[in-house]
């Protein structure tokens, strides 16, 4: 399976999520590679705690300076969570057609595939989803990323790539005083169908700066868990706001 977690719009969360979810994937017996086609602005390397391991990278494979294990590697947070990082800059950057090449190659030794998409609908977009069999799309609760998040479906649809929704970063208090938009509303503008829900919560922003795992009993760590089943198909509740 190869899935693309893209959302049109930046800083909504993409990456967070690309890590949550293979962790809770790996904790379900999945064997997971993430692929960061972020280039210039690598993060995954360093949110999965691969940190100066990383010598090369998704360039590299495809400029054929190295075999794509090279570029390979294991997360010490997570067993069974491999990284490819993306490259420094935009140079050796490959076409769609060789992004399919090599991630149907993989798709032949991991379970699931995840490509973490850079922002935007441009190139980086198109080499991201040129081999993704399905899309998780991100955003925030707001209207201008839930904006966002339509636009990116309508060209999914294009590619013919069945898509679901991910609202990251809920705040529940102001939600249900009013404040800010809820979900009906979310869902109502981005018109996409619903993946699970992830709160607001300080001990990811706290993880994701240093690298370390999120912690197993926090909101989000339970939200991921939910959404990992529901992404392998199981028959799991939303659950509601509290």
């Amino acid at each position: 399976m190869i899935a693309v977690v893209t959302s049109g719009k930046g800083g909504v969360g993409k990456s967070t999520v690309s890590v949550g979810l293979a962790c809770a994937l790996a904790s379900r017996g999945q064997r997971v590679l993430v692929i960061d086609t972020d280039a210039g602005l690598r993060s995954l390397d360093w949110m999965l705690s691969i940190g100066d391991r990383a010598v090369c990278d998704l360039s590299d494979i495809f400029s054929r300076r190295c075999e794509p294990s090279a570029a390979i590697y294991e997360s010490p947070l997570c067993q069974n969570v491999f990284v490819i990082p993306a490259p420094p800059t935009l140079e050796g950057l490959a076409s769609p057609a060789e992004m399919q090449y090599l991630c149907r190659g993989l798709a032949e030794h991991y379970d699931t595939v995840l490509i973490d998409c850079p922002a935007g609908i441009g190139r980086g977009f198109r080499l991201a989803t040129s081999a993704a069999d399905r899309a998780i799309l991100v955003t925030t609760p707001d209207r201008v990323a839930a904006r966002d998040v339509y636009v990116a479906s309508t060209l999914l649809d294009r590619l013919d790539i069945s898509y679901k929704m991910i609202v990251n970063r809920l705040r529940v208090k102001p939600v249900l005083k009013g404040a800010m938009p809820d979900l009906d509303e979310i869902m109502d503008i981005a018109q996409v169908p619903l993946l699970g829900v992830i709160p607001e919560d300080e001990a990811v922003t706290i993880s994701t700066a240093n690298g370390t795992r999120f912690p197993k009993k926090c909101p989000a760590s339970a939200a991921f868990d939910n959404i990992a089943a529901r992404f392998l198909g199981e028959n799991v509740p939303l659950g509601k706001l509290k």
